[in-house]
């Protein structure tokens, strides 16, 4: 691994965290990093990058638990982020004079111990029976479970009327309630009110439990549990869950190839590497599709694009996004503080959930850059790659927003069909077909070189 080292010039504060890292490697998580780095770097540029098992052995690597869900639990963040400057480094892909890492700041709420949540005398399962809301405060103590309904009072107009509640007690909320309007209205009002004087709530979920990050702490404890693993006759709950809201350093990821007619124009591929990391220090989101699968297809292009029988007439630009799923913070900040002239930006595609397409992609952005998206679908029926490429409008959703706010030309595009699991336990690699993933390849492929 003494590699790495060779391009963190001019990133000082990330070679000592990085350094630090490495130090406290254990034996089997160095032995699985230098295995996915053999592994990966076993395809010679050589090879067609149209290639599922290359991308396979990236989402493997990045979904396992040396990663952590590539969040701010154990390091994930750092740890992918070095991972992803290595593909690069091998690659031959250039980096800016500072190194390949923009580093950026950001608050973060993590939950970075053990948790224990109990009802009665029964232990619920974390990410399986139960998640704990992104902006929850922790709590420790046994409590008396109250459903909501009990404090709730209609008047004659309609209105709703509340009782304070115990501060000893935690409030029930099924998602089925009609109190207050509906969960989402009275989900708000609970808010608003400080959650009555309760030490906290919990939300039965009937669907499905989906994880989320945030910037910041509210003032009481929020748990989402699936109602099936709720028993609706327990009297209390036990809860041991510790809180942390922690200002770490993230970075984007950043380096390009020299075009050979159109070098002053720019290609520019992006995809976020982070995901929601763990909660607790057991469970974690492996964030297969969400989205190792976009970062797989990032380094297929990169590895294409760096073999001197592929260059581009463009300069290609790569960019692995940090802080995405804490709210688009890493492509906010490039965007802000950008390395590469955004006004020489050509297009750029970003890519997220690139790992199913059995019914096809969207396309966000399509009815902006309406020429640019009939020729993508023009290209797919031509070559007969995909069941179909499907318009979107404009949407804040991921890392092309602040580049579409600044004007410059770009699509965000996702794979539909295939599995359903997303932001949860189950986005896992073995779950990922990547039936489609080579069609698409070429179709983006196809795309880049029309822009030509």
């Amino acid at each position: 691994m003494k590699f790495i080292f060779n391009f963190f010039h001019g990133c000082k504060n990330f070679r000592d965290r990085f350094s630090h890292l490495r130090r406290g490697i254990k034996g089997e998580a160095l032995a699985l990093l230098f295995f996915s780095f053999t592994v990966v770097s076993a395809f010679p540029n050589t090879c067609n990058a149209q290639d599922s098992a290359y991308a396979k052995k990236i989402i493997d690597t990045l979904t396992s638990s040396y990663f952590f869900g590539r969040g701010y639990v154990n390091d994930g963040d750092t740890k992918a982020a070095a991972y992803i400057a290595d593909r690069f480094y091998q690659y031959g892909i250039t980096a800016n004079r500072g190194g390949y890492f923009q580093s950026f700041m950001m608050d973060v709420n993590t939950f970075p111990e053990n948790m224990i949540v109990k009802l009665d005398d029964k232990i619920l399962t974390t990410g399986k029976d139960y998640i704990v809301s992104a902006e929850s405060k922790g709590k420790k103590g046994k409590f008396k479970l109250v459903k909501f309904e009990s404090i709730a009072t209609q008047n004659a107009d309609g209105s709703w009327q509340y009782a304070i509640a115990d501060s000893k007690t935690i409030l029930v909320i099924d998602d089925s309630t009609k109190v207050g309007g509906g969960l989402k209205s009275l989900l708000k009002t609970v808010e608003e009110k400080s959650c009555f004087g309760a030490a906290g709530f919990i939300e039965l979920n009937s669907n499905k439990l989906t994880m989320d990050m945030s910037m910041e702490v509210k003032t009481w404890m929020h748990l989402i549990i699936l109602k099936s693993a709720f028993n609706a006759n327990a009297q209390t709950v036990t809860l041991d869950i510790q809180n942390k809201l922690v200002k770490v350093q993230s970075q984007n990821v950043v380096g390009y190839i020299q075009g050979t007619r159109k070098p002053d124009s720019m290609i520019v591929l992006t995809a976020h590497y982070d995901h929601l990391g763990g909660l607790g220090n057991e469970t974690y989101f492996p964030g297969a599709n969400d989205n190792a699968s976009g970062i797989s297809m990032l380094l297929s292009l990169a590895r294409y694009y760096s073999n001197i029988n592929h260059r581009p007439e463009y300069t290609m630009v790569f960019i692995a996004f940090g802080g995405e799923e804490v709210g688009l913070i890493g492509s906010q900040f490039f965007v802000k503080y950008p390395t590469i002239s955004l006004n020489k930006i050509r297009f750029l595609i970003n890519m997220d959930i690139m790992g199913t397409g059995e019914e096809g992609i969207k396309v966000v952005n399509a009815t902006e850059y309406k020429s640019d998206f009939d020729r993508l679908v023009k290209l797919n029926d031509e070559f007969h790659l995909l069941k179909s490429v499907q318009p979107r409008g404009k949407a804040a959703n991921s890392d092309h927003y602040p580049f579409s706010e600044k004007g410059v030309q770009c699509f965000f595009i996702y794979t539909l069909g295939g599995i359903s699991a997303y932001h949860d336990v189950y986005d896992r690699a073995e779950t990922l077909l990547l039936t489609k993933f080579n069609d698409l390849e070429k179709l983006l492929k196809l795309f880049i070189d029309s822009c030509q």
